[in-house]
């Protein structure tokens, strides 16, 4: 009887799967630290998503030059824009910036003079 439960999660699809992407960017600290320069891991790699957010801030204008957050925000085409709490500046942050962000067009076709076959690059 205890390994019917095993054997009833074994058989479910397990089809949630997502790529982690790297973020850069320039973040905001309301907390009186300013702009700062941030690094981040993104939950998902792919545009137009809502992602989770993990990262490091340096802030050149403050006196706690560092700080670590964790956030939520949203994916668009190589870019991310995220809201978040920084744990050792004890203050909400924003944050805009490049991510690596899987393109949705990767694959493209040629039409090919001979026959009129599309044949993938």
């Amino acid at each position: 009887m205890k390994l019917l439960p095993i054997a009833l999660l074994s058989i479910l699809p397990l089809t949630a799967y997502a790529q982690p992407a790297a973020f850069v960017g320039i973040s905001y600290s309301f907390g009186g630290s300013g702009i700062g320069l941030s690094v981040k891991v993104l939950s998902d790699d792919e545009e137009d998503q809502a992602v989770a957010a993990l990262g490091a801030s340096y802030y050149p204008f403050a006196v706690n030059k560092f700080g670590l957050d964790i956030g939520a925000g949203y994916t668009f085409n190589n870019a991310a824009a995220l809201v978040g709490w920084d744990f050792l500046q004890k203050s909400v942050q924003v944050s805009g910036g490049w991510a690596d962000i899987e393109d949705d067009n990767s694959t493209s076709t040629v039409t090919t003079g001979g026959g009129g076959t599309d044949a993938p690059l």
